[in-house]
């Protein structure tokens, strides 16, 4: 009889113990140092705040500014209607926060500023991860880069050469039109969620013959 007593009094003691901790504890995100970057953000209910070249403007100022005050090298950027990609590489992986404050705050605060927007939230969703390989980071350049081909905001690699809300530009000059092209038309075709996510495991099952050498800043 004692010893159900006892059992009885810790089972007491155990929930009480449980009430005041979270049933799923919340884990604490690691960014690691010296490493390459995919952020992937869109806009609330996929609104198209980005239609216009000054629309887009803001986004890829506030780009700038992430590379000019935290001086964080920018290797791949594009700007479509409704959601943006960028690559970058942080020497300290706990600025991740001033980076999302730059471009998330930032960008709606500007763009309230000039425009008139539909909805209390701008936006939907951020999805940033690290890039864990030389092979990776390369098929997520030309993923990047040829995102506004792929969403037809762009019909010919030309018009996409002009964009400057795209870092194709760089991309051709670096590696040459021909291999950009080729890389670009490898990866156009993965799959990609409302949000602007890619699907990673198809991204990672790609073979892709050359491999160069981690892509150089794009300004």
């Amino acid at each position: 009889m004692g010893a159900v007593r006892g059992l009885q009094k810790k089972r007491i003691k155990l929930n009480k113990t449980m009430k005041k901790q979270p049933l799923f504890p919340k884990q604490k995100l690691y960014w690691p140092d010296n490493m390459e970057y995919f952020l992937t953000t869109s806009t609330y209910l996929h609104y198209p705040y980005f239609k216009e070249d000054n629309q887009k403007q803001i986004v890829l100022n506030k780009i700038k500014e992430v590379k000019q005050v935290l001086s964080v090298p920018v290797l791949a950027y594009s700007i479509a209607i409704n959601h943006f990609h960028l690559k970058f590489f942080l020497e300290l992986g706990k600025n991740i926060t001033k980076i999302k404050n730059i471009l998330h705050s930032g960008i709606s605060r500007e763009y309230r500023k000039r425009y008139k927007v539909p909805y209390e939230k701008f936006w939907q969703q951020a999805r940033i991860f690290y890039i864990k390989d030389d092979e990776a980071s390369w098929k997520i350049s030309g993923y990047i880069n040829g995102n506004l081909l792929k969403h037809r905001e762009e019909s010919t690699f030309e018009e996409l050469k002009n964009n400057q809300f795209t870092s194709f530009w760089n991309f051709r000059k670096v590696y040459g039109d021909k291999e950009a092209r080729r890389v670009i038309y490898n990866v156009i075709d993965i799959s990609e969620s409302a949000e602007g996510e890619i699907d990673i495991n198809s991204l990672n099952k790609l073979v892709i013959s050359k491999k160069p050498e981690p892509l150089p800043r794009a300004g």
